[in-house]
């Protein structure tokens, strides 16, 4: 390494190290400008053409003149100029009108629908509660005094009508076996109507022994030892008050069925909805965070007083449940659909939400589409609620935003990027060039 003293001039071999090397970096720079200017303004190098050629299905694909698209080998065809004008009313930051033609508009598959006014079916929000039907649950109850000898059905299991949960004993049903036995014996021998042994057969029926255990009687010619209490219909044993060598007294509650091919849902409304709420409404109930289900149904039933603590009104949904999904227990949110007024309204799938701001794109004809900035309101049926931005009758883009966007978003950059008129003349006469 060579050293120097301050102040003195270094040798000529380094000057011209030096001075090659900022000839190396000034180069360098000239090259990377010019590489930068090439790719950050194409719309510098389109506008010498006085029709520049498009891709139609990668509108980034810009070329002065004819040719073919360098990813899908289409052919270019020209792009319509239009002059930068003022933003029109309701214009979208970034975005700017553009004209496609007819027929790539058709091309592309753009579809559009008329902004018309209808009434919309307002959506009733609240929290919806699973409980069993309670016209399907059915109490098994005793009508004899006894003792339990066996229980066989157990909280939660599913049983079938007619299946035996207990068996009871006692010498209520022993007499009235032995009753029913000797008439129906006498009668065989006399040969004698069998009417009295008809009442005998009742009075066994009202102590809830089944048609089915007093033919076994008969068929026996004795007594049962035990009287079988069988399931009156068919469901989940909710609950069971039962134990072998109870005593049980008539009247006394054994299980508790439950029919869940039908639930309820029950949710609360506020008071000043109450009136929005009719019978007959449809509603659906939805489970899971995000929504993974839904069951569809209508309100059967409002309930005639509010909760004065909180202010607000039952309201009951009744559900189809055959497949069992839905158990008492259960909550999710219940939608009720209620009426609503007259609005303008477009589909669903004309709006577009970038979460910043909701526009749509104006059909104007001969494939001609303008951006438009609007604010939406409630939605139901797949349409939406226009409450600024625009008017009845006008036509909007439903199908192919996606491509009407990314085309409006790069003509907005391209102008964006375009020399104004008098910038040339400007920047001479600024640096006091000719």
């Amino acid at each position: 390494m060579v050293e120097h003293d301050i102040g003195e001039a270094p040798p000529a071999g380094m000057r011209l190290a030096g001075i090659a090397r900022w000839a190396v970096i000034a180069i360098l720079s000239c090259a990377a400008a010019g590489a930068w200017l090439y790719t950050a303004h194409p719309a510098q190098r389109v506008a010498k053409s006085a029709s520049p050629y498009q891709c139609p299905m990668h509108p980034a694909i810009l070329r002065d003149g004819p040719g073919e698209c360098p990813i899908c080998r289409m052919e270019l065809v020209p792009v319509a100029r239009h002059p930068s004008a003022a933003p029109e009313r309701g214009g979208v930051p970034g975005l700017v009108s553009i004209d496609i033609g007819p027929d790539r508009t058709q091309l592309v598959g753009i579809r559009t629908a008329v902004v018309a006014r209808q009434r919309l079916t307002a959506l009733l929000r609240t929290t919806g509660f699973v409980s069993a039907d309670e016209s399907r649950v059915a109490l098994v109850t005793t009508r004899f005094s006894g003792w339990v000898e066996e229980v066989r059905a157990q909280v939660g299991e599913r049983v079938e009508k007619g299946q035996i949960l207990a068996t009871a004993s006692g010498p209520e049903l022993l007499t009235a076996q032995q009753v029913f036995l000797v008439g129906s014996g006498w009668l065989a021998k006399k040969n004698v109507p069998a009417g009295p042994v008809e009442e005998d057969n009742n009075a066994l029926r009202r102590l809830g022994i089944a048609q089915r255990d007093i033919d076994a009687v008969l068929r026996r010619r004795r007594p049962l030892p035990a009287i079988p209490v069988r399931a009156p219909v068919s469901g989940y044993i909710a609950k069971r008050s039962v134990l072998p060598g109870l005593y049980l007294q008539p009247g006394a509650e054994l299980f508790q069925i439950v029919d869940l091919a039908t639930v309820w849902v029950v949710g609360d409304v506020h008071e000043q909805d109450v009136s929005r709420v009719q019978l007959g409404q449809r509603a659906q109930l939805l489970l899971g965070m995000p929504v993974r289900e839904a069951f569809r149904g209508s309100v059967d039933f409002i309930f005639p007083a509010l909760d004065p603590d909180t202010r607000t009104l039952r309201a009951r949904v009744q559900l189809p449940n055959a497949d069992l999904r839905l158990r008492p227990g259960m909550s999710g949110a219940l939608v009720i659909e209620v009426p609503g007024g007259d609005a303008l309204t477009v589909p669903a799938e004309a709006v577009v939400d970038t979460g910043e701001q909701q526009y749509v794109f104006l059909a104007r004809g001969g494939g001609r589409f303008e951006p438009r900035a609007v604010r939406v309101g409630a939605s139901a049926d797949r349409r939406v609620q226009v409450l600024e931005g625009l008017e009845e009758g006008e036509s909007v883009v439903t199908t192919a935003n996606f491509l009407v966007d990314s085309e409006s978003r790069m003509r907005g950059a391209l102008e964006a990027f375009a020399p104004l008129p008098d910038s040339s003349g400007a920047a001479h006469a600024a640096s006091g060039q000719p």
